[in-house]
């Protein structure tokens, strides 16, 4: 059977659908308001939701069509058919990579105006902490709590604890041999700060600036849309973030929310 046509026009469809993403991502972060706690109130364009839609139903058919053929594939000789089916299964892998994208990107350009309530920051912590804990112990990591008695602050605590989650499992995932991962988090003047450290690699001088980029990542398979999503919750609570980083010494993201 000759199946070498499908690999081409294949590759050619994922080729073109993050471009077409990229492209979506790169507009929509230049018509960007300066104020990123405006925006935070602002539903997404239904443009997004659109292009996602009409990208996704490609992306599945693409999909069913490739497990077909590799079914095929499978039933005739080992030598003559194993490396189409290798190319195949690559083939496959990137449909469910851009899977990903797809419904991170719609999460990030779909995040629902802020609701704010007064709400136990430690207890609201712990409870993202113990929600991920059979990830960290998985992935061999020791958590460390280093939560002082905090005041009552104003959040909005879906959007914050889906933030601070993305920041926690940025931290283990860093640590792929395992290792420490350290939240602490402690009282200021006029404010709080939450800390999480991890053990891991770290982040390389020149990329430390982009580390909030929209679509990068330094991990294989990564998304690039959590730490962007975290940063982007963090800020519509008139909060910032900042991440500090050394090749080989792990990292440190630290949060600075107002009392207010």
């Amino acid at each position: 059977m000759n199946v070498t046509w499908w690999l081409i026009p294949s590759g050619l469809i994922l080729i073109l659908v993050v471009g077409i993403l990229i492209v979506a991502a790169r507009r929509r972060r230049h018509l960007r308001p300066q104020a990123l706690n405006n925006e935070s109130t602002k539903p997404a364009h239904p443009t997004t939701r659109e292009l996602v839609h009409e990208i996704r139903n490609p992306l599945n058919s693409i999909s069913v069509n490739l497990q077909i053929l590799e079914e095929d594939l499978s039933a005739e000789e080992p030598r003559s058919s194993g490396e189409l089916r290798k190319r195949v299964r690559r083939i496959r892998g990137e449909v469910e990579r851009l899977n990903r994208i797809l419904t991170d990107f719609r999460r990030y350009a779909n995040l629902p105006p802020l609701t704010l309530e007064t709400c136990d920051l430690a207890v609201l912590i712990e409870e993202v902490l113990d929600f991920n804990e059979p990830e960290a112990q998985r992935q061999k990591v020791q958590v460390n709590r280093e939560i002082d008695a905090l005041p009552p602050v104003q959040l909005d605590q879906s959007q914050f604890k889906q933030a601070l989650l993305n920041l926690i499992i940025n931290g283990v995932q860093a640590m792929e041999d395992g290792g420490t991962l350290t939240v602490r988090a402690i009282q200021l003047d006029e404010g709080v700060q939450i800390d999480v450290e991890d053990t891991g690699q770290g982040v390389e001088p020149e990329q430390l600036d982009k580390v909030f980029d929209l679509f990068f990542s330094t991990k294989e398979g990564g998304t690039g849309i959590g730490l962007t999503i975290a940063k982007q919750v963090i800020e519509g609570h008139g909060g910032s973030i900042n991440v500090e980083s050394s090749p080989g010494q792990g990292a440190k993201f630290s949060i600075v929310l107002p009392l207010r």
